[in-house]
């Protein structure tokens, strides 16, 4: 499959909201997350609405060759995982269920790091094997659990220092 990955600026991220919302109901719903079709309203809109305007923020999509969304990685300077201490967080990284095992969420993974993440970077993901099986193998180490706000499940926090 071909594809390409492009930048997309904080400014410009707003205009692509519809096709945003579409890949994260469709990533969402499934395993292992579960996720209601509000969840992928929530992301965008937190994604769209705050974070585009916090500092540091990057965001990278593939688009196939017709110019259609098949996924996004998106990220910022945060101190909300290290209590205080400023890291570039990967806060989102989404690929369309269709186009999952091809590669797509690595080369978005990379591409966001090589731009965002000079230094420490972390994550927060489900604590669950399907997750951080794929970000041991690409580098990240588990640095603490968490069950945050009212969440049921848990989550792991996540390293990698490049």
């Amino acid at each position: 499959m071909t594809y390409r990955l492009a930048y997309l600026p904080a400014g410009e991220a707003a205009r692509h909201r519809d096709e945003l919302l579409a890949l994260c109901a469709q990533a969402f719903c499934g395993a292992p997350w579960h996720e209601p079709p509000l969840g992928a309203v929530r992301t965008v809109d937190r994604l769209l609405d705050s974070a585009a305007r916090k500092d540091g923020f990057n965001a990278v999509v593939a688009l196939d060759t017709d110019g259609a969304l098949l996924g996004f990685a998106a990220g910022w300077t945060d101190t909300a995982l290290t209590g205080g201490e400023p890291a570039f967080e990967l806060a989102e990284l989404v690929v369309a269920p269709g186009h999952q095992g091809r590669g797509i969420g690595r080369a978005l993974h990379d591409a966001l790091l090589v731009v965002g993440a000079p230094g420490r970077a972390l994550l927060m993901t489900l604590d669950v094997p399907e997750l951080t099986d794929r970000y041991e193998h690409w580098g990240w180490t588990v640095v603490d659990r968490r069950r945050p706000g009212k969440e049921e499940r848990e989550y792991v926090v996540m390293s990698c220092g490049r």
